[in-house]
């Protein structure tokens, strides 16, 4: 087995696969993508990481989140709820999990000759993604807490989140790709009032592609996709970490199927099906949210490109027929 990838999906895979007894040979991209220097990781995707590497203390160390406020349209009145989560450093977290992997997976510079190869290192370049809202993301100074707050204006959503020692990330989503990044963040958070819970604006502000996508080849006879290299989830989701590694689990539950003998051609194809069935709930969980909360030109070009991609995935979605049965653990019933 060749893994190749960085982030938490390569190394959960890796990791999985070295369990079940197969030979396993790490390939690192060359150079290999940094993962976002803050990553939000909510409670279920903290207990699936304490769970499949076996190790409660894996974010002891982070900071803790215990609530959200949101404020979720022009007209809705706030709210605040209990939702634990931590803030993680990305390359802490990607080097923590590195060093616990065991000695039977190799390290590879170059992608070695194998049977099967896992990528999860890169976007397959053929792939649109459903919309072209972006997101800007850049640090302040901010008051210490543990209560992340979002809010919407006609414009964006926005997202202020404490990172411990006075500091705090704010990353906000917005159809059109502003002329002034740093003007734009500061706008947003007085129009929100967050600007109340932040004592300096953000100085250099990051800009990305937000929108969702999903590879159209997931699976094929010696090569499958995972992680970041199969599928991205609109931020709003707060799940992309969580996501990506269920992908790797899934993964691995059916090359071990295909190890014990069940036909690959099914199993790659409830593979491809299951991944295609997640993301077209995560559409519809993005056009639910983004309609209650914008009416302008702009965000209803969203959602009209939203809607014209689930009618796609809905007439490539098959309907419920008996398949393999995934076996081993029971994460993988959350991609069905």
């Amino acid at each position: 087995m060749s893994v190749q990838g960085s982030g938490p999906a390569a190394l959960t895979c890796a990791l999985l696969l070295a369990r079940d007894g197969f030979p396993v040979t790490l390939t690192e991209p060359a150079p290999p993508p940094a993962p976002p220097a803050e990553l939000v990781l909510n409670a279920a995707t903290i207990r699936l990481l304490t769970d499949v590497w076996e190790d409660p203390g894996l974010v002891g160390g982070a900071h803790r989140l215990t609530g959200r406020w949101v404020r979720w349209g022009s007209d809705a009145a706030p709210v605040e709820v209990a939702a634990a989560a931590v803030v993680v450093d990305g390359p802490e977290l990607c080097s923590t999990l590195e060093q616990r992997l065991p000695p039977e997976v190799r390290r590879a510079a170059e992608q070695q000759p194998a049977d099967w190869t896992v990528h999860a290192s890169s976007r397959p370049a053929s792939n649109p993604p459903v919309g072209r809202r972006v997101l800007l993301a850049g640090h302040v100074r901010s008051a210490d807490g543990g209560i992340s707050r979002t809010a919407t204006t006609g414009r964006s959503w926005i997202h202020l989140v404490p990172l411990g020692d006075g500091r705090g990330l704010v990353r906000a989503a917005t159809p059109v790709p502003p002329d002034d990044p740093e003007g734009f963040l500061a706008d947003e958070l007085a129009e929100t009032g967050l600007d109340e819970w932040v004592t300096e604006p953000p100085g250099r502000v990051t800009v990305g592609s937000a929108a969702p996508w999903l590879a159209r080849q997931r699976a094929e006879p010696g090569r499958i996709h995972i992680g970041g290299a199969v599928l991205r989830l609109d931020p709003v989701s707060g799940s992309g970490v969580g996501h990506a590694v269920r992908t790797a689990i899934l993964a691995v539950a059916m090359l071990r199927e295909i190890r014990d003998g069940k036909p690959a051609a099914d199993l790659l194809g409830q593979y491809h099906r299951r991944l295609g069935a997640a993301f077209h709930r995560h559409l519809c969980g993005c056009a639910a949210h983004y309609r209650t909360a914008f009416d302008s030109a702009d965000w209803l070009g969203e959602l009209h490109i939203t809607a014209t991609a689930l009618t796609g995935h809905a007439a490539q979605l098959h309907p419920q027929r008996s398949a393999p049965a995934f076996t081993g653990r029971r994460d993988v019933a959350a991609m069905t």
